[in-house]
Formats: structure tokens, sequence, C-alpha cells
């Protein structure tokens, strides 16, 4: 049996990194996910931003990498979401001062 194949998602935008073990290599789908998201975000949203995951997943010839696909592409808006969360946590925990 396979002991799958290790992908990365380094930590982005204050947010922390994960791995991902696959049973086959799908690097090259996940990497690619992430960019697309984060070319996404980068370009002022430009277009609906299911649509853009869509069109670009389909592309991919099986399922295991549509999915890996779909996991770094979403991990990415997920991080940049979270970010923005944990900042208005973090800017709210402050202490005030006058």
């Amino acid at each position: 049996m396979s002991k799958g194949v290790i992908t990365c998602l380094p930590a982005h935008d204050g947010h922390p990194g994960m791995e991902i073990i696959w049973a086959a290599d799908c690097r090259q789908a996940f990497n690619q996910g992430v960019r697309l998201a984060q070319s996404w975000l980068d370009n002022a949203k430009t277009g609906w931003l299911w649509a853009t995951m869509i069109a670009e997943r389909d592309l991919l010839p099986c399922a295991i990498e549509r999915r890996a696909f779909e996991v770094g592409f979403l991990s990415r808006i997920h991080q940049r979401i979270c970010s923005r969360h944990c900042n208005d946590q973090q800017i709210r925990d402050l202490p005030l001062t006058l």
C-alpha cells in the first residue's frame, strides 16, 4: 500500500499553512488551485469566484486531481477570509487606552 504524497499549503495572510496527504501525487493540481485563487484575490476579484474555480477545475483529467485543485483553491480563500477575521478579533481584543 502506498504511503501517500504530502502536499503543503504555505502560511499566507497571517494564517498558518497545512499539509495534506494524498493517495496519488496531486501536488501540481493542488498548487494550480492555490495559484488561481491567489490570482483571483490579487486581481480585484474579477469574475465570479465559483465560475473561476469550476472553469479551471474541469480541465483536469481525473477526479482526485480535481479534488486536489478544489482543496488548494478553497484553502487559499479560507486563509484570506480567516486572516481578516483574526485581525479584526485581535483589534477588538486590544486594550482601550485614552
